[in-house]
């Protein structure tokens, strides 16, 4: 039995898939990675040998996945799982055609499960975290217990992706825990909780001697420069973090980047960071509106916890990267306005943008009664989109030169979209590669190619869900 997953190569890492086929592997299964194109798929079932197919789908992929697999479905007899986000939240995707089975939750044991049974020619219809469909019928399993050791699991394998090109050598994705406490309304993780309330604790985290190793590893096989550590909110809880602060400067020693949110960073806090050697961090700002920030995106942060948490990181000589979203309102391009005028007042040094994307089972999804990939919220014609889309490009730029500031409410309003995404990518991928988590030239050329080729897909998949 072999597994194969059919992934589109984002940018990030796959750790989940690369926990699996961990665990696969040392099972003794054959586990590989192909881009989720039809030819290329195709080309590696043509030998014929007994194959689970299987898609890690978060809700940007889900509609290119499910065309996918219908197709191959119709030539090869696999059997085609989906797992992640969007399959946890919405398991009714099990009736679509050609889908086999929605794993729900966690995936390691259950795919470990799945792939067992399936080679022993045992039943697969009463693992637990699946819903499988057989002859037509649904089969919905109940959840298994939540992983609480993490340091049980093998490290990711990152062979599953080490001769695609988008593999870097020289920076690493490290997830040091699972879960979040909060409740931010346009987010997953209050769903996830909800579904497993009663036996999780809202944070586990690995052992600091665990991350560390698993970075060590790495850093004996490849000439690591830069760690990038993926968790929600790294800095919980505390004592974690003052342990990790003192253990990786002695062992690891290498800059790295972190998210953080602003109502927990004090004096302390940074100075954790900064001993341990913190790079960067990225951190939410979302909107200069408290109401929009609180009320519609159940932030719970106060735009002066926001300034201060700035001022304390910058202080410690931390690069900051906020994350903005735009659209938020009726009163959009004005509460849009504000929201740069906050960016510049706390001089970070990058400031991403993007619009607010409802997904599904999310606390924004529910609010408006149905489901939308993406929307522009509260804008009510094409001229007030083009507005706000040209502002997306035109903002980070105008974070760091302030003086363009009158001129943006000009540009604005001229149809120069095409340059206006040139300079956005090529002050993305300079902030990106120099600022917030540097690689040198070669990684800022490979970074915006990267960056070009993500963007064209994700305005062609707004452009076919529109």
């Amino acid at each position: 039995m072999r597994v194969i997953f059919a992934v589109k190569y984002s940018g990030d890492e796959y750790i989940g898939l690369m926990r699996i086929s961990s665990i696969l592997r040392n099972k003794g299964y054959q586990v590989e990675a192909v881009e989720a194109e039809y030819n290329k798929v195709k080309e590696r079932l043509k030998d014929g040998l007994p194959t689970v197919l299987a898609y890690s789908a978060p809700t940007i992929f889900v509609s290119h996945y499910l065309k996918l697999n219908k197709r191959i479905k119709e030539r090869f007899n696999v059997f085609s799982v989906f797992g992640g986000p969007h399959p946890t939240a919405v398991p009714e995707m099990i009736k679509e055609d050609g889908v086999d089975g929605v794993c729900i939750g966690e995936g390691e044991f259950a795919m470990l499960e799945l792939v067992d049974n399936l080679c022993s020619g045992r039943p697969v219809n009463d693992i637990k975290n699946w819903w499988i469909k057989e002859n037509g019928k649904v089969f919905k399993n109940p959840l298994r217990p939540l992983i609480k050791d993490l340091d049980s699991l093998p490290f990711p394998d990152r062979e599953l992706f080490k001769n695609h090109a988008l593999f870097d050598r020289e920076r690493i994705y490290i997830l040091t825990g699972r879960g979040c406490p909060y409740a931010c309304s346009f987010c997953f993780n209050p769903y996830y909780n909800k579904i497993y309330e009663g036996q999780m604790t809202s944070i586990r985290k690995r052992s600091v001697e665990n991350v560390i190793e698993e970075i060590r590893r790495f850093k004996k096989d490849f000439p690591l420069k830069f760690v990038r550590f993926y968790d929600d909110i790294f800095i919980l809880p505390f004592g974690w973090l003052k342990e990790f602060s003192s253990k990786y400067k002695k062992y690891v020693n290498l800059p790295f980047y972190c998210n953080v949110r602003a109502d927990l960073i004090d004096s302390r806090i940074a100075r954790y960071l900064k001993n341990a050697g913190c790079f960067s961090v990225s951190m939410g700002l979302e909107t200069a509106d408290d109401t929009l920030r609180n009320e519609i995106l159940n932030k719970e942060i106060t735009k002066e916890q926001i300034i201060s948490a700035v001022k304390l990181l910058k202080e410690q000589k931390i690069r900051v990267r906020t994350s903005n979203i735009l659209a938020l309102s009726k009163q959009s391009i004005d509460k849009d306005f504000d929201t740069l005028r906050l960016n510049i007042k706390c001089r970070v040094d990058y400031a991403s943008v993007s619009m607010l994307a409802f997904y599904p089972k999310t606390g924004v999804q529910k609010s408006i009664g149905k489901y939308k990939h993406s929307l522009l919220w509260g804008l009510e014609n094409n001229q007030e989109k083009s507005l706000v889309e040209r502002l997306y490009y035109l903002f980070p730029i105008t974070v760091e030169y302030p003086f363009l500031f009158p001129l943006v409410k000009i540009l604005v309003r001229l149809p120069l979209g095409c340059l206006y995404r040139v300079s956005y990518l090529l002050w993305q991928g300079y902030c990106a590669y120099f600022r917030t988590y540097p690689g040198g030239i070669r990684a800022f050329i490979k970074g915006v190619k990267k960056y070009t080729k993500k963007i064209v897909f994700l305005r062609k998949e707004r452009y076919n869900n529109a």
